[in-house]
């Protein structure tokens, strides 16, 4: 499977409302894959966040912190999930990129390209002691 038809798969499995291109590599794919659903070109300003943004080659040429940031304010901003189509040569190594909470979901030898998926609704599992249960207890505490 190459790596077009895995994000092809990936978008048409999402079903995203909105989507929001960072590049126009990424707006060509998603129009093409999913033609009913709308799309923001690259550098668009919208009013209400998108679903998903989509970047196939997005962070080339990008050093590791104008790639963070793009990344940090894809994030804050745009949309909650992203779905990152990079090479090996990015600046970014596959350590910084779980380092801002993105998976690894695809690796493509053949090309170099890896494809990276972040969705802050998974970034971090409610952990176990963070119930009521552990908390302060009125009853115990004597005036």
């Amino acid at each position: 499977m190459s790596w077009l038809d895995y994000v092809q798969g990936r978008l048409q499995e999402m079903q995203p409302a909105s989507v929001h291109a960072l590049e126009a590599g990424a707006f060509l794919l998603v129009a093409r894959t999913l033609p009913k659903t709308p799309v923001n070109t690259p550098g668009e300003a919208s009013n209400t966040p998108c679903t998903l943004a989509v970047g196939v080659h997005a962070l080339k040429g990008l050093s590791a912190n104008q790639a963070q940031q793009l990344i940090s304010q894809t994030r804050l901003y745009v949309a909650p999930r992203l779905l990152l189509v990079e090479g090996t040569d990015c600046a970014l190594d596959a350590a910084a990129f779980r380092a801002l909470g993105f998976s690894l979901c695809f690796n493509d030898d053949a090309e170099n390209l890896n494809i990276y998926d972040y969705d802050l609704s998974t970034y971090k599992p409610v952990p176990d002691w963070l119930n009521a249960r552990y908390w302060a207890h009125p009853e115990r505490w004597k005036p």
